[in-house]
């Protein structure tokens, strides 16, 4: 089985508050772990909340690489989804020291499942990750 792509949920706790609250800074970094991750940058969207948190999203040609922020806790949570050969890890890690996190966990999804085409010439189908038929080769949705 293959599938359309990987998201990696990523946890960053015990991060320096200050670097978690500056729009501005946090997509700069954003970009940079994009770039340092091999994807091409599409465009870039944050937005600041009152009094504090930032939330954004880095689209790349491989799908994206989203933040939220909550400074008051010293606690982000990023997510990259990738339909292409990045180097996700690597965005993780630069985050991490970047953000002065003392602490990451992060968890690994395989999205979009594929089951390969059966001998009779059947197409291939998607199936959830419980083994859910989720889509066959029609025009089902």
């Amino acid at each position: 089985m293959s599938s359309l792509g990987k998201h990696i949920l990523s946890e960053f706790y015990g991060c320096a508050p200050d670097r978690l609250n500056h729009p501005e800074s946090i997509e700069r970094l954003m970009n940079e772990a994009a770039e340092i991750s091999g994807a091409t940058i599409v465009q870039s969207v944050f937005h600041m909340f009152s009094p504090h948190g930032v939330s954004g999203v880095v689209v790349v040609a491989e799908s994206h690489l989203a933040i939220h922020t909550w400074p008051e806790y010293g606690y982000a949570a990023v997510d990259y989804f990738s339909c292409g050969p990045v180097d996700s890890k690597a965005a993780i890690r630069y985050l991490q020291e970047q953000f002065g996190a003392e602490k990451v966990t992060t968890r690994e999804i395989e999205r979009g499942t594929l089951v390969p085409a059966g001998v009779n010439g059947q197409p291939a189908v998607l199936v959830s990750s419980q083994g859910e038929l989720a889509l066959s080769g029609g025009d089902e949705r």
